[in-house]
């Protein structure tokens, strides 16, 4: 009877965080980019791009819940949109995928303190995959699946979400 309970309560979680992680995509929307660097248009179209890039190119979910997430601090503030970003994903994702989040603009605004700072290290090759990606997912024509489609991968993937204490329960440390 219990594990009946808590498969329940495991599945309500995932259910209302994914709505929460939708939300969170949907404020991308509308919000317009600069043409010369972001030809595509809005934040959210960009996102998708570049988690539909990771997903076919990337076997690690965590690079792909940063790819579809970097940019949601751009909802509050696009100056600051990495750090707002992280802090408002820490509840909800591992600190690895928050991390990256944070650090994402760190080859673009510190090329060389960044590669020197984690010369050979898998932290710097996922900041460069992340960056790749976040140069490619700039198509003005893409076709992108839907944000809820984009959720529901990674919401398959719950081991990207230990720390969130909705989740927490179905981590196996």
């Amino acid at each position: 009877m219990y594990e009946s309970n808590h498969s329940q309560d495991n599945a309500l979680d995932l259910v209302e965080l994914g709505d929460e992680l939708i939300e969170s995509l949907l404020a991308l929307e509308e919000i317009d980019q600069d043409p010369l660097y972001h030809p595509e248009g809005d934040v959210l179209y960009h996102v998708l791009q570049v988690f539909e890039i990771a997903h076919k190119e990337s076997h690690d979910p965590e690079l792909w819940a940063a790819a579809l997430f970097h940019d949601v601090g751009k909802a509050v503030s696009i100056p600051e949109h990495a750090a707002i970003g992280a802090d408002q994903l820490s509840l909800d994702f591992s600190p690895r995928v928050t991390w990256l989040v944070r650090h994402h603009m760190d080859l673009l605004y510190h090329p060389k303190r960044t590669r020197r700072m984690w010369s050979n290290t898998p932290q710097l090759a996922a900041l460069e995959q992340l960056r790749r990606w976040d140069l490619a997912g700039r198509s003005p024509y893409a076709h992108v699946m839907s944000p809820e489609t984009a959720v529901e991968i990674l919401l398959a993937e719950t081991s990207i979400f230990c720390g969130s204490p909705a989740i927490e329960r179905t981590c196996n440390y």
